[in-house]
């Protein structure tokens, strides 16, 4: 048995302490696989805490005992010293002699001055008796900082432990507050886009022939939009600010709201950061959109190209990407910008 494993059953006991009994049922022969020190230390510390639940608990550390001689780690025998008290307490009978021999050696044989000063301490205060040996050796079997889950097991964990499951530790209430009121005010505005999409799209509103109205379930293949991208002219790019970091999952989940999908996204970290949309539009038309961040000249550039061009839904579909950017970005220049471009492709 390797060491990661007899460590994690030490962890198991302490932080989740209902499964004590299952660790103390697959303890037994775990000596035999054991060789090094941490791992005896573990080991050694399970016996003495929990040894009540384990069966042959005294005659694995009495195993120890006899060959307290030849071990080398000084820690290994100041655990098996604990280990041996604490099972004292609770199972005296079968542990007096083997107790009694190893303090002997302690006291007497040991050379470490730690290890003796040790077997000192526990024979002096088993002189002072039982009860005062609870008092100080017999400590608590699981984290103390877990008993405010008892008697929680049917309720759902963030029901009452409010910051469970959040960073506010980390920023603090107020941080977090101002944090969560820009992500709802983010969050009802790309509502508010995907609820005008919909009436877009909706027949009793009226056929507008400028109105761009997105299929929700539009599907293209990579190899279909690369082959696009490239035979395609630019039917519009627009520069703008960007002062933020982009967020992929946030980036695609917000152009989702408004039937835009991605094809191929980059990864967060990367610069520059690129992404590639598209939507297609229940007439036929097909937009494909490229954004562009520079975070070097803090610069987003939009492209979008359009197959089955038409001026109108061009533009209509270009304010749509806008308002998610603006939305995501808080972009101040962007509709100045976008307003400059459907100038410059207006016909005269």
């Amino acid at each position: 048995m390797s060491l990661a494993v007899i460590q994690t059953f030490c962890d198991l006991v302490w932080l989740c302490p209902q499964c004590t009994e299952t660790v103390c049922e697959a303890l037994p022969g775990c000596e035999e696989y054991i060789k090094d020190s941490e791992g005896k230390q573990a080991l050694i510390w399970l016996l003495g805490v929990h040894g009540m639940q384990v069966p042959n608990a005294p005659y694995v550390l009495e195993e120890f005992v006899d060959n307290v001689k030849m071990e080398t780690s000084a820690i290994v025998k100041l655990e098996l010293l604990t280990a041996m008290v604490r099972l004292f307490v609770t199972r005296p009978a079968e542990c007096q002699d083997i107790l009694g021999r190893l303090l002997h050696y302690a006291i007497e044989e040991e050379l470490d001055m730690v290890v003796r000063d040790r077997g000192l301490l526990y024979y002096r205060l088993l002189q002072q008796g039982v009860e005062h040996v609870k008092q100080i050796v017999c400590g608590p079997r699981s984290d103390p900082s877990l008993g405010v889950i008892s008697g929680q097991a049917n309720e759902a964990v963030n029901g009452w432990a409010k910051d469970f499951n959040t960073l506010i530790p980390v920023y603090g209430q107020e941080h977090w507050n101002r944090m969560m009121a820009q992500k709802e005010s983010s969050f009802g505005n790309l509502q508010l886009l995907a609820i005008n999409s919909e009436m877009d799209s909706n027949p009793e509103h009226g056929e507008d022939s400028g109105s761009v109205r997105l299929e929700s379930s539009a599907q293209l293949s990579p190899e279909q939009f690369e082959e696009y991208w490239t035979c395609l002219e630019d039917a519009k790019v627009v520069t703008v600010d960007w002062h933020k970091n982009p967020c992929p999952e946030a980036i695609q989940a917000a152009f989702q709201t408004v039937h835009i999908q991605s094809i191929a996204i980059s990864r967060a970290g990367v610069h520059p950061w690129k992404a590639y949309l598209f939507a297609r539009n229940e007439t036929g038309s097909l937009f494909l959109t490229e954004l562009f961040i520079d975070t070097g000249r803090k610069s987003l550039q939009i492209t979008v190209k359009q197959k089955n061009t038409s001026e109108e839904l061009l533009n209509s579909f270009t304010a749509v990407v806008g308002s998610v950017i603006q939305t995501l970005g808080e972009t101040e220049d962007l509709e100045n910008a976008l307003l400059a471009t459907q100038e410059q492709h207006c016909p005269h």
